[in-house]
């Protein structure tokens, strides 16, 4: 899946940059938007469950500023998963220059029982997105 999204004054920092934790944010945004496409309802995912899907990794390399009203292309791939955890990179591209990255996230999430904080099974939707997800980038 692409996404695909504006950088707004509100991303940058005072130097008129994209501020990194707002890079992350919007990568977390592509994250939600492909789960709603596979038909994913967030609200009910996480609204009186079980099991919460915390981020317990995240990291960016920059590779040229982005500033504020750059057009963003992110690609996301799956880069490891199993039952209760799984890493996602997202591969960012600004359309000035889309043939280089501007800058790759990753994240890293787990799924846990919210009573007891410890590893659990990931909801049977996540597992089936992640499923194809890596099918489809293998194909």
């Amino acid at each position: 899946m692409t996404y695909h999204r504006t950088i707004h004054l509100s991303d940058t920092d005072a130097a008129g940059v994209v501020y990194f934790s707002s890079l992350l944010s919007i990568c977390h945004e592509a994250y939600e938007r492909e789960l709603q496409l596979m038909g994913i309802d967030l609200k009910s995912l996480f609204l009186n469950s079980e099991i919460a899907i915390p981020i317990i990794h995240a990291e960016i390399d920059f590779y040229q500023p982005l500033f504020c009203g750059y057009n963003l292309r992110l690609d996301i791939s799956i880069t490891n998963y199993n039952n209760t955890g799984f890493s996602i990179t997202y591969y960012v591209i600004s359309e000035l220059i889309p043939n280089k990255y501007s800058a790759i996230a990753q994240t890293t999430h787990v799924s846990i029982d919210i009573n007891s904080r410890q590893r659990t099974s990931l909801a049977p939707s996540i597992l089936n997105w992640l499923h194809k997800k890596s099918e489809n980038m293998h194909k």
